[in-house]
């Protein structure tokens, strides 16, 4: 099968963008591709975010998750608190999150999720 046009309006400006993929996209899939590639300065803003936020939360995996060292890894109920933290401090709900871990460790979150 070949690729599939798609087009969709950016979130923030309207402006039509023509993307082609693999497979046919939901109309919200295919205006987040929009957004993701539009110019505007309130989707480049946009951009920077969603790349912060996915740095904060790859932070949280490398830190205490999977992808941490065995003795540095927290449950999954912590790390599973420290991704919330992250998501309410890009919705703007939280400034900053700090936890006391046994074993003396702070994930401090302004420094894991680089704060605006």
């Amino acid at each position: 099968m070949g690729n599939v046009i798609n087009t969709a309006p950016c979130r923030f400006c309207g402006q039509m963008v023509q993307l082609d993929t693999e497979e046919k996209l939901t109309q919200p899939q295919a205006e987040e591709k929009a957004t993701m590639s539009c110019t505007c300065p309130e989707a480049v803003e946009y951009q920077k975010e969603k790349q912060r936020k996915e740095k904060a939360m790859k932070n949280v995996s490398v830190l205490f998750g999977e992808d941490a060292a065995p003795e540095k890894r927290a449950g999954e109920g912590i790390v599973n608190i420290l991704r919330a933290a992250v998501e309410e401090i890009y919705t703007g709900g939280l400034a900053k999150v700090t936890l006391n871990l046994r074993g003396g460790s702070k994930p401090l979150f302004h420094r894991i999720a680089k704060v605006r």
